[in-house]
């Protein structure tokens, strides 16, 4: 059923690039003094903010309520943010009229001589206005003429453990290959990344002084491998967002095997956070496809087909930090296809396995680690979140 709460993303700058140039120089100047990241609260308040060398800061954010088909971005600081001459500042929030839950406002900098900043700021809204959320009452078009099979709509306590046995869902990788800088945690104890508030699941990445850290996992199947898994032809989707900062790596992806061997991967997103020097600097997202220990009539291992999705050229015009959007896989005898926000952004010829096997699904926040990119949320306190809304899958 559909359900509307509201949805805050509020991120601070100057301006928002799809993908960042060999001469802009970025910097790490802009500093929230007021708020914690990931905060949770509603009505009036006020960011106190320091930019040392900025002499431009603005900030941004989008928002989208039941009735609009697209988000709409809302200028938070129409002529600007006042500096003192100690770089510090401040702008208010009005989160009675802001989307309700999860927002993401973006501070952009600029200094004299071209140094750039872009900061992303995550907080909660208890209040505000209603904005689209939940699961749709209404069937994607790529799933015509197939009925539900699996859903979660993550708006009541998450059935998890660490080895997903007598749970829904497993917090590791069935059944090797964690792969995060940031381990993943288990929902038991004091690093339990998992949490819920009204329709969104919410994996927390946190890391304390003298610790390794800890972020989020779920899969489908438990470490003896039972548990749900999408039997092709299939379509599936999830709609999600999280923060675009040095390490942060969301994604949502399926495996045919769960055991070192033959099998494929199908990442219906991957993400890579992040600005400036030794950090990827996109607005967009990767889709990819590994044909795993596979050989082609040559001998040769098989290539990985990718692409990268630029999502504000899309059908709602933000990135995926920015705001939610909606990722699904089709897989049927033919083609492997991937959706954005329901349209189709690419697909390829479907990989045997792919269609012989049924597919366990993955949902995680990893951070650094595998993806070779740093880590670096220092000035977001080592603490980072990604929100999850839904996840369904249909078949025949």
């Amino acid at each position: 059923m559909k359900r509307l709460v509201l949805c805050i993303v509020v991120v601070i700058a100057v301006s928002v690039v799809s993908a960042q140039t060999r001469d802009e120089r970025w910097v790490e100047s802009i500093q929230v003094l007021s708020l914690a990241p990931c905060s949770v609260l509603s009505g009036h308040v006020k960011v106190r903010l320091q930019a040392k060398g900025m002499t431009h800061v603005t900030a941004q954010c989008y928002v989208r309520d039941s009735k609009k088909e697209k988000p709409q971005m809302l200028m938070l600081t129409p002529k600007g943010i006042r500096l003192n001459e100690d770089g510090k500042g401040t702008f208010p929030l009005n989160l009675k009229t802001m989307p309700h839950g999860p927002l993401t406002i973006q501070i952009t900098g600029e200094g004299t001589t071209g140094e750039r900043d872009l900061y992303e700021l995550q907080l909660y809204n208890t209040g505000g206005k209603a904005t689209v959320a939940g699961i749709p009452d209404t069937i994607p078009a790529a799933a015509r003429g197939m009925q539900l099979v699996f859903s979660d709509d993550f708006d009541g306590p998450l059935s998890i453990s660490r080895d997903g046995r007598g749970a829904r869902y497993n917090a590791h990788k069935p059944t090797f290959g964690d792969f995060s800088g940031w381990p993943f945690g288990n929902p038991e104890g004091l690093e339990n990344p998992f949490s819920q508030r009204d329709t969104y699941l919410i994996i927390r990445a946190h890391k304390d002084e003298g610790t390794r850290g800890s972020t989020g996992l779920i899969a489908t199947v438990d470490m003896d491998g039972n548990g749900f898994r999408a039997k092709p032809p299939f379509y599936m989707e999830c709609r999600l967002m999280a923060q675009s900062a040095p390490g942060t790596w969301p994604a949502f992806w399926t495996i045919t095997n769960i055991h070192r061997g033959e099998g494929d991967e199908l990442d219906i997103l991957e993400a890579y956070g992040g600005w400036g020097e030794g950090n990827p600097g996109s607005t967009g997202y990767w889709v990819t496809s590994h044909f795993w220990n596979q050989n082609d009539a040559e001998g040769k291992p098989l290539k990985a087909p990718a692409k990268l999705i630029e999502t504000t050229t899309g059908k709602l015009g933000t990135s995926w930090s920015q705001t939610f959007h909606t990722y699904g896989l089709r897989v049927d005898s033919l083609q492997t296809i991937y959706y954005l926000d329901d349209e189709e952004v690419w697909s390829h010829p479907t990989n045997h396995y792919s269609y012989e096997q049924p597919h366990v699904i993955l949902i995680n926040y990893a951070i650094g680690g595998a993806s070779g990119w740093k880590i670096n949320l220092d000035r977001y306190k080592n603490t980072s979140e990604m929100y999850v809304d839904y996840l369904r899958v249909f078949e025949p």
